[in-house]
């Protein structure tokens, strides 16, 4: 049997930032622009025109 190889934990550090990092610069942005969805002040409303009922 061929012996099992051990990964170098730089590299398995090193391999996870490069995921972790994107992904977690996604989220933050995903939670700012949901937020707007909640925080922003309601849509003003169209304007009535007169002697239209």
């Amino acid at each position: 049997m061929t012996e099992a190889r051990t990964s170098s934990p730089a590299l398995i550090a090193g391999a996870w930032l490069l995921v972790a990092l994107p992904l977690a610069w996604g989220v933050y942005k995903t939670g700012l622009n949901a937020a707007k969805l909640f925080t922003s002040p309601p849509a003003a409303a169209a304007p009535a025109t007169p002697g239209v009922k």
